[in-house]
């Protein structure tokens, strides 16, 4: 997991205890000092395993990175905080907070998601209890939507976006609206293209496709436009070579399917124009 701090620094987060035996779980990158390999790289440390966790940069000045969930056991509940620091050319003093004690998620989470919501509160959403453990959430403090136990194994990592009248979000091959004080649905939208030929292909983990929002532009008066891209039919099968596109707070919102140049499942992007990185063509 890889994150653009606000020191201008980058911030790696990988496997620790399942991964590589002399990793540290993470590590932080000076791109200032980028031939320099000793200075350019900080070693950093993780106390449990976020392999599988979610993570965000928070909305405040500080621009502190969360980390959520994980591997397995006390992993699974962990939240971990860093708060950046130093400058280019200069190593940092601080490193990843975690205390499962003191801090931790109300359920275990393995392959969740997490999203900064429109009034800057955190929503965690998804996942399993643990490595191919029961869907999460459960138990009596989190709500238990019936789309996300419906849609599991196949619903990992959901695809959310907060809209105008709501939250999106994306799970298997199904989509909807949900309210974003009662997590209710308000709307449902219409099931989600996958392969041509095979109707139980999907986008979300194991079957990983990636999602973004189009940018808006002023005057901001354009409907909100959901893209979706790669996936994969199910048992380890064949890559998705097709994006599909939706509007859906319009009237009659429809999935509009598009061809890529080639297969992807596992793919990474950002807004350029739209580059698209970190792909292969085939398993899940």
């Amino acid at each position: 997991m890889a994150s653009q701090m606000v020191t201008g620094k980058v911030s790696f987060v990988e496997k620790f205890g399942t991964g590589e035996p002399n990793s540290t779980g993470a590590y932080e990158l000076d791109l200032s000092s980028i031939n320099n390999f000793t200075l350019a790289w900080r070693p950093m440390y993780v106390k449990t395993d976020v392999f599988c966790s979610a993570g965000l940069i928070l909305p405040d000045i500080a621009g502190r990175q969360i980390n959520l969930g994980g591997w397995s056991g006390e992993s699974t509940y962990g939240v971990r905080l860093y708060w950046p620091d130093g400058s280019p050319g200069q190593w940092g003093q601080n490193d990843w907070q975690e205390n499962v004690n003191e801090v931790h998620l109300q359920v275990a989470r393995w392959y969740p998601s997490a999203m900064i919501m429109a009034n800057g509160s955190l929503l965690v959403i998804g996942g399993e209890t643990g490595s191919n453990a029961p869907a999460q959430p459960t138990g009596t403090s989190v709500l238990t939507p019936d789309f996300l136990l419906r849609t599991d194994a196949n619903n990992l990592y959901p695809f959310i976006a907060v809209l105008p009248s709501g939250i999106f979000i994306a799970c298997y091959k199904e989509a909807r609206i949900l309210d974003e004080i009662t997590f209710e649905t308000i709307k449902v939208l219409p099931s989600i293209p996958g392969a041509v030929n095979d109707a139980a292909s999907g986008r979300n983990y194991p079957l990983e496709g990636a999602m973004m929002l189009f940018p808006q532009f002023e005057p901001y008066d354009k409907l909100f436009t959901v893209l979706i891209c790669g996936g994969s039919t199910p048992g380890g099968g064949y890559a998705l070579d097709n994006c599909v596109s939706i509007q859906p707070e319009a009237e009659n919102p429809t999935w509009v399917i598009e061809r890529m140049a080639d297969q992807r499942v596992y793919l990474d992007w950002g807004l350029l124009e739209i580059i698209l990185i970190h792909v292969a063509k085939d398993g899940e």
